[in-house]
């Protein structure tokens, strides 16, 4: 076992490996293995053919990525990901938020930078100061 464990490690080196875009089209791979073969049993027509076609080309694109040795196209590809994934988990985040907070708090959007705020609810016209660029603005809740 050991010497399996070391030739893997040479055959490796030098290759991107693993990254959070290859995790995230794994998991939509296995999640699309399950869904063509629950809707095989049910229909059986061309478009499950497309799917599992599409399901092929995922998963080889999947190991291209991780075997691949051009490092530096992987790493962008993984930085671009993360950004437009940051994007789509803080706009979640922030749903959740409103959601907890929706008995005590409203959010507002400063009209000057675009900053989300987190005031109290408290009726009537009220003045607030945005934390980011300091100016204020009359909110009315």
């Amino acid at each position: 076992m050991r010497n399996f464990r070391s030739k893997f490690i040479s055959f490796m080196s030098g290759r991107y490996g693993i990254d959070d875009l290859g995790k995230f089209l794994f998991w939509i791979y296995v999640f699309l293995i399950f869904a063509v073969a629950i809707v095989d049993v049910f229909f059986n027509s061309v478009y499950i053919s497309i799917a599992r076609i599409l399901t092929s080309l995922l998963a080889i694109y999947l190991i291209w990525r991780i075997f691949s040795r051009n490092i530096y196209k992987r790493r962008n590809e993984n930085v671009r990901f993360k950004e437009g994934f940051s994007k789509i988990s803080a706009w979640f985040k922030l749903q959740k938020n409103k959601f907890r907070d929706r008995k005590t708090h409203i959010y507002r959007k400063c009209p000057y930078c675009k900053a989300i705020l987190r005031l109290k609810k408290i009726k009537g016209k009220h003045r607030a100061a945005c934390p980011r660029c300091g100016k204020s603005f009359d909110v009315r809740v």
